[in-house]
C-alpha cells in the first residue's frame, strides 16, 4: 500500500483501526490472522482491521518504524495509540478489540514474561557488576533502570503518578 494512501485512510476513518502488518511466509502471522479476522467480524462497525502485506509495502513499514512482524499498530483519530509486536494470544487480542470498541485506551502492550525476566536478569547483572567494580554508580543506575523497565507497568505508584500527570496535562 502506498504510504500517502495509508495515512489518508487512517485520518479519514472515524473508528479505531488495528493495522496488521504481516507476511505470507511468517508463521506467527499465520497463527494470528484467523483470530484477527474473527474479531474484525465480531466488532464490525466499531473497530476496523486493516491487513497489510509487509513484503508489498516496505516503505510504509519504514515510515511506521516497524522492524519485525507480525506487528499490530493501533490508530484512533489518525494517531497511533498502541503497538503490539509479535504474535499475541487470542485473549490479548480480544481485550484489545473490546477496549477499542468501548472507547477505552489500550495503552502499551504488556511485556511478555520472558522479556520481563531478561530485563530483570540484565538489571541484576549490572547492579552486581557495579557492586564488584568498586561501587560503579553508573552501573547501579543502569541496573535499576533495567529492573524498573521490567516492572513499571505493574507498579501502583507509577500508575497513580502517570494517571495524575495525564489528568493534569489533558486540562492544559
Amino acid at each position: 500500500m502506498d504510504t500517502n494512501t495509508f495515512f489518508q485512510k487512517i485520518q479519514k476513518n472515524p473508528r479505531p483501526v488495528v493495522v496488521d502488518l504481516w507476511a505470507p511466509w511468517c508463521g506467527p502471522c499465520k497463527m494470528v490472522k484467523p483470530i484477527l479476522e474473527k474479531l474484525s467480524k465480531e466488532y464490525a462497525g466499531r473497530v476496523d482491521l486493516m491487513q497489510i502485506n509487509a513484503d508489498d509495502s516496505p516503505e510504509l513499514l519504514r515510515k511506521l518504524g516497524v522492524y519485525g512482524i507480525p506487528t499490530l499498530v493501533v490508530f484512533r483519530g489518525g494517531k497511533e495509540v498502541s503497538r503490539y509486536v509479535g504474535a499475541k494470544p487470542a485473549n490479548v487480542l480480544k481485550n484489545l478489540f473490546e477496549t477499542l470498541a468501548t472507547g477505552g485506551d489500550p495503552g502499551p502492550a504488556a511485556l511478555a514474561a520472558k522479556d520481563r525476566i531478561i530485563r530483570v536478569g540484565a538489571g541484576l547483572v549490572a547492579v552486581w557488576l557495579g557492586w564488584t567494580l568498586n561501587s560503579n554508580w553508573l552501573l547501579f543506575i543502569l541496573g535499576g533502570l533495567l529492573i524498573f523497565s521490567a516492572m513499571y507497568d505493574r507498579c501502583p505508584i507509577w500508575r497513580a503518578i502517570t494517571s495524575k500527570f495525564k489528568e493534569l496535562t489533558s486540562k492544559a
